[in-house]
């Protein structure tokens, strides 16, 4: 009798998850989310070099905000070579970037869950044109 309920006990432990071993504890749910990327900026020049065209620079500084309804919740800058990380909590956000350059690729919204890698790479445009010849 003793023995059956011993097992009992043990298959019901075992069966059931909820057994830890000393001196651990079981792994939390993360929080949070993470966010990362780079940012770069195209064209570089009005004027590019036959055979070398720029396939975009970095843009260092850059703060890039992320917002729940119209309230910053986070934000963030690039590094000296345009790469950023954040860590954010669940949710959807919009993604703004404070620069006159305009987001030509690269997601403006987001959602983020709980233990979540997104990348978001942005180009941005420069609004460097090449003059129109003039007849």
């Amino acid at each position: 009798m003793k023995n059956g309920l011993l097992a009992a006990l043990v298959l019901c432990v075992c069966a059931c998850g909820t057994y830890v071993f000393p001196g651990s504890s079981p792994s939390p749910t993360p929080a949070t989310g993470t966010v990362s990327g780079r940012v770069i900026a195209v064209p570089c020049a009005p004027v590019e070099q036959a055979g070398a065209p720029c396939t975009g620079r970095a843009v260092p500084q850059l703060e890039i905000d992320y917002l729940t309804g119209t309230t910053v919740s986070s934000m963030t800058r690039t590094d000296g070579s345009g790469h950023y990380a954040i860590t954010l909590r669940p949710g959807a956000y919009t993604v703004r970037m404070k620069t006159y350059m305009r987001v030509i690729s690269g997601p403006v919204n987001l959602t983020v869950g709980p233990g979540s890698n997104i990348v978001a790479d942005y180009v941005l445009d420069t609004g460097i044109r090449l003059p129109v010849p003039q007849q």
